[in-house]
C-alpha cells in the first residue's frame, strides 16, 4: 500500500537546475519537508534559519545533497542581505508559522518574523524578481476587536496569545498584499490549519501535538470540558504538495486555504489515537478556555484554481506520525539500570558515610575546584586549538591542491571544515560575558570568521574531489558510459564548491572588530578565496 507521502506524487516536471528556492524556517517541521520536496523537483535549495536553531536533525537526509545548503542568518536583522551572486527564483516564508508551531507562547521573535522578517524577504523578492510565497494561518480569521472594551479582546474571554498571533499573521498578509500592489511582486499566500505529521513538535500548546504527547508519554489524554472542541487536522505532505503547486502555478496575488475540511472533535481524535496506542485512559476536566467562534473553511477556489484537495485520511496520517515518534523515542531511550542495591549494600553505604564524611567533603571540594577549572579554562583552550588546527589543515589542503595531490587535499580540507565547525559551535557557549558589548562584538565577528573559513574549507574539499575525478579520466581505458558518469560526478563536486563560495561571499565580517590574532588569517583567507574562485571558474565551463 502506498505511503501518505507517495500518494501525492510530488513530481511536477520542472527543469533541472532551473529554480533556486530560499526557504525561511527550513529546518522546522513544515520547512524540512518542503526542502526535501523542492530538492526532489530539481530545485537548488537554501534553508535559512536564525543561529542556535537546533533542528538540523530534520535535514540530515539533505545535508549530503549538492543541491541543498543551510545558512544561519537572522532574517529580522535590519541589515539582512543575501549575496548578489545568489538569485532565488522562489522565496518561501515559513519561519513565522514554524515559530508559532514550536512554542505555545507568543514572543517578540514571532512578531518580528511576521513584520520585519516578512519585509526583508519581500524586499529581497523585489530586488531579485523572485516569486514570494507566504505560509500563513487561518488564525487570521480570529480576534475581531470589541467595539466596547479591550477587556473583551485581551481579557478572560479569549487567549491573548492566540489573538496576538492572529494579528501578527494578518499584518504579514497585508504587507504581502501591499508589495503585490505597489511593486508588482509575484506573491501567493497559503493558509494552513492544524498541521500534523512526522517531525511535528510535541510541545504543550497546540491541541493535536498535546493530545499525541499525552497519549505516548502518560498513557492518558485529558480533554477540556466535554471534548467537543473541533479541529481540522491536515497532513504535512498534503500541505507541502499544495504549497509547491501554488509556487509553480501562474498565481499572482492569490490566497489559497490548504485545509482538510473534515472537522474532528477532540473526543474523536482521542479515540482514534487510542486505536494506535492501545491501553489509553481518556479523562475529562473542567477547562476555563473559551473557544472562539468558528468560521467557514472555504476551499472551493483552492480546488478549482490550484487543483488541490487533501489525499491523506486522518487515520493513515496519524499512523505514520505515531510510528515516527515512537521510533525516534526508542532511539533516544536511556539504558535501563542493571543493578538495584539490596539492604546489605545500603547498610554498608551508610556505615561508609559515617566514617568517611570528612574525607568525602575534602574529595568533593577538590572535585568542585577541578570542575570549575575545567569549565573556565578548558573551553577557551579547546577553542583555540580547533582554530589553529583548522588554519593548519586548510593551509595543507591549499598546498596539496597546488601540488596536484588532490586526494590528500580533499582529506585536509575536510578536517579543516570540521575544525572550524567545532570552534564555531563552541562560541555559542560563551554565554557568561554576553552582556559586555565589546566582548559580544568580538564573539560575533569571530563566529562570522569561522563560518567563512568553514565554507572556504568546504569549497576546497569539493574542488579537490572534482579535480581528482577529472584527473582520473585520463588514466583508465576509454569507456563512454564510465566517462559520462565521471564527468557528471565531477560536475556535482564543482557545483558544490560554487555553492560554498557563494555562501562565503555572503558572510559580512568587520575586520577591525576581529580579535588581533585572526585579522591576518582573514586577509590570507580572502586572497585564497579569490584564487579558489578563479580555479573553479576555470573548470566550470568544461561542463
Amino acid at each position: 500500500m502506498p505511503t501518505a507521502a507517495e500518494k501525492n506524487n510530488l513530481k511536477l516536471n520542472i527543469g533541472s537546475n532551473k529554480n533556486t528556492a530560499l526557504v525561511s524556517g527550513g529546518s522546522g517541521f513544515l520547512g524540512s519537508h518542503l526542502c526535501e520536496a523542492l530538492v526532489s523537483q530539481g530545485f537548488a535549495v537554501i534553508s535559512v534559519d536564525k543561529p542556535n536553531v537546533n533542528s538540523k536533525a530534520n535535514l540530515k537526509e539533505l545535508l549530503t545533497s549538492p543541491n541543498f545548503t543551510t545558512w544561519e542568518e537572522d532574517i529580522n536583522k535590519a541589515d539582512f542581505k543575501l549575496s548578489p551572486t545568489i538569485s532565488p527564483t522562489h522565496i518561501f516564508h515559513l519561519a513565522s508559522v514554524e515559530e508559532q508551531l514550536s512554542s505555545s507562547q507568543i514572543s517578540l521573535q514571532t512578531l518580528l518574523l511576521n513584520s520585519l522578517g516578512t519585509k526583508n524577504l519581500l524586499d529581497l523578492a523585489v530586488q531579485r524578481k523572485a516569486k514570494f510565497i507566504l505560509v500563513s494561518s487561518t488564525e487570521v480569521f480570529h480576534g475581531a476587536l470589541s467595539q466596547t472594551s479591550l477587556e473583551t479582546y485581551f481579557g478572560k474571554g479569549a487567549d491573548p496569545t492566540e489573538l496576538s498571533f492572529a494579528e501578527a499573521k494578518r499584518f504579514a498578509e497585508n504587507l504581502t498584499a501591499e508589495y503585490f500592489k505597489s511593486y508588482g511582486v509575484s506573491t501567493t499566500i497559503v493558509r494552513i490549519k492544524d498541521p500534523y505529521g512526522p517531525r511535528m513538535g510535541l510541545e504543550e500548546g497546540e491541541p493535536l501535538p498535546t493530545l499525541i504527547n499525552q497519549a505516548i508519554k502518560k498513557n492518558k489524554i485529558e480533554l477540556n470540558n466535554d471534548g467537543l472542541r473541533t479541529h481540522n487536522p491536515t497532513y504535512v505532505m498534503d500541505i507541502i504538495y499544495g504549497v509547491i503547486k501554488a509556487a509553480l502555478g501562474q498565481h499572482k496575488g492569490e490566497i489559497f486555504n490548504l485545509i482538510n475540511t473534515d472537522k474532528l472533535t477532540e473526543r474523536s481524535i482521542a479515540e482514534t489515537i487510542k486505536q494506535f496506542i492501545g491501553e489509553l485512559e481518556i479523562v475529562y476536566k473542567k477547562g476555563e478556555e473559551v473557544e472562539l467562534p468558528s468560521y467557514p473553511l472555504i476551499i472551493d477556489p483552492t480546488k478549482e484554481k490550484l487543483g488541490w484537495s487533501p489525499k491523506v485520511s486522518f487515520e493513515e496520517g496519524l499512523r505514520e506520525t505515531i510510528t515516527f515518534i515512537k521510533s525516534k523515542e526508542n532511539k533516544n531511550e536511556p539504558p535501563k539500570a542493571n543493578h538495584v542495591p539490596g539492604p546489605d549494600t545500603l547498610l554498608e553505604e551508610r556505615q561508609y558515610r559515617k566514617t568517611g564524611s570528612s574525607l568525602l567533603r575534602r574529595v568533593l571540594f577538590v572535585s568542585l575546584m577541578l570542575l570549575l577549572a575545567w569549565v573556565i579554562l578548558i573551553p577557551p583552550l579547546l577553542f583555540g586549538v580547533n582554530i589553529y588546527r583548522g588554519q593548519e589543515n586548510l593551509e595543507k589542503a591549499r598546498r596539496a591542491v597546488t601540488e596536484d595531490s588532490l586526494t590528500n587535499a580533499g582529506k585536509q580540507a575536510k578536517n579543516a571544515e570540521a575544525d572550524f565547525e567545532r570552534a564555531e559551535n563552541m562560541t555559542r557557549n560563551f554565554f557568561w560575558p554576553s552582556h559586555v558589548p565589546w566582548f559580544s562584538e568580538k564573539v560575533e565577528q569571530t563566529r562570522n570568521y569561522l563560518f567563512f573559513a568553514e565554507n572556504i574549507s568546504g569549497a576546497t574539499k569539493f574542488t579537490a574531489r572534482g579535480l581528482a575525478v577529472i584527473k582520473e579520466l585520463g588514466t583508465g581505458e576509454i569507456d563512454t558510459k564510465a566517462i559520462k558518469r565521471s564527468v557528471g560526478n565531477a560536475e556535482k563536486e564543482i557545483v558544490r564548491a560554487e555553492r560554498k563560495l557563494e555562501i562565503a561571499r555572503s558572510v559580512e565580517i568587520e575586520q577591525d572588530k576581529l580579535p588581533g590574532l585572526l585579522r591576518n588569517s582573514y586577509k590570507d583567507l580572502l586572497r585564497y578565496q579569490e584564487q579558489l574562485t578563479d580555479l573553479v571558474g576555470t573548470v566550470r565551463p568544461a561542463f
